[in-house]
């Protein structure tokens, strides 16, 4: 009788479990694989999209066509946008699976909290996708025209992730973004990327510098990897291309070029009495890729070189601390530090007014570990 009872339970549990109560299937849905918001002249939000032209069921599995398909649209609010390009078409929006959000350079000046704010309220909302500002407008960016092998989104997403391999920028994506914007002690960076008008290609060009939500500065490439060095990012796949010398006639004989194999920092704020400092020492070791001038085989020649290379890292982290320090920038979190560890200076000082003038100290060692297979 007792197995009767199971097995009768059983049955009626797995009728009762097999249906799916919230299936969204995909012959219903188009899917968005990226965004890009703009402001417009009469400070409406433009929004972007781009999704596979063949996008539903089995005919979007069975084509081998990736080309894109790019809709935009005016709006008061994203949502009010949004609403307006699901009325565009016969299936509704699926942003759930976008992997790149682009922000037009004239909107993220202006804040781009808000912009986000839709996204973090929605249960199937993007948090994985990357972010990135644009120079210029990011419906420009999205129609963009590729070859057929690839979307749109693909070549922005790969675009990013080989970037932040190679040492060339840091990622952040829009759930990773949320508590640095809302954080007082440190700011958002994002990769900046600009469109060359005669190729049609996406090129990275460094990196965008937040003062809360709004852009405020940008560095070049060579003033992002030393940044990344000074934030003590991974730094594996940075190269840097310095010129060390001035007394060679053959151009390329005062250049030598490093890549960096090991990167150890440590920073301490100082708070005395109301004044604030802070200090910055990053031990580096790394190979040299190339020296045209050569006698790496004396150990005189190669801590000759460390030092000169010493010399232009610590002009370099100066004049990359002055851009990130002239946009009211704190993304090394030093902010949280003094909070942190000096509790009572921080309640009596507003950190937005005092960091841009806080001095910074920056000191390099470098040290050679290889120097290459001839001497």
């Amino acid at each position: 009788m007792i197995h009767r009872l199971t097995f009768i339970w059983a049955a009626i549990l797995a009728i009762i479990l097999a249906g799916c109560w919230d299936q969204r299937l995909l012959k219903d849905h188009s899917l968005v694989l990226a965004i890009g918001y703009d402001k417009g002249n009469d400070e409406k939000l433009i929004k972007t999209v781009t999704l596979p032209k063949n996008n539903s069921g089995v005919s979007q599995q069975n084509t081998t066509s990736n080309e894109s398909k790019v809709l935009s649209t005016t709006g008061d609010t994203v949502k009010d946008a949004e609403n307006k390009l699901d009325q565009s078409i016969s299936e509704k929006f699926d942003r759930s699976k976008t992997k790149v959000i682009l922000l037009g350079e004239r909107m993220a000046s202006q804040g781009i909290f808000s912009t986000l704010d839709s996204i973090y309220r929605d249960l199937r909302g993007p948090l994985i996708a990357k972010m990135a500002v644009f120079d210029g407008k990011a419906k420009d960016a999205l129609s963009v025209k590729t070859d057929d092998s690839m979307l749109v989104s693909d070549v922005y997403s790969e675009l990013l992730d080989s970037a932040e391999e190679q040492g060339i920028t840091k990622n952040e994506n829009v759930q990773t973004a949320c508590p640095i914007i809302l954080s007082k002690g440190k700011d958002l960076v994002l990769p900046y990327i600009s469109l060359q008008r005669e190729k049609n290609v996406p090129k990275v060009e460094g990196l965008a510098l937040f003062n809360g939500d709004r852009v405020t500065g940008k560095l070049n490439i060579k003033e992002t990897s030393m940044f990344l060095i000074l934030s003590d990012q991974n730094t594996k796949g940075i190269i840097l291309n310095l010129k060390v010398r001035n007394d060679q006639k053959k151009h390329d004989k005062n250049f030598v070029n490093i890549a960096v194999r090991h990167n150890k920092r440590k920073v301490k704020v100082n708070a005395n009495k109301g004044h604030i400092d802070a200090k910055v020492n990053v031990h580096l070791e790394v190979e040299v890729d190339e020296y045209p001038i050569d006698h790496l085989n004396k150990e005189k020649e190669v801590k000759a070189l460390a030092k000169r290379i010493e010399n232009r890292l610590n002009k370099l982290a100066k004049k990359t601390l002055a851009k990130i320090q002239e946009a009211n920038n704190d993304s090394l979190g030093l902010g949280e530090r003094v909070k942190a560890y000096h509790h009572s200076t921080w309640e009596k000082i507003d950190w937005k007014k005092v960091y841009p003038e806080i001095p910074i100290e920056v000191r390099f060692n470098v040290e050679i570990v290889r120097h290459g297979i001839i001497n």
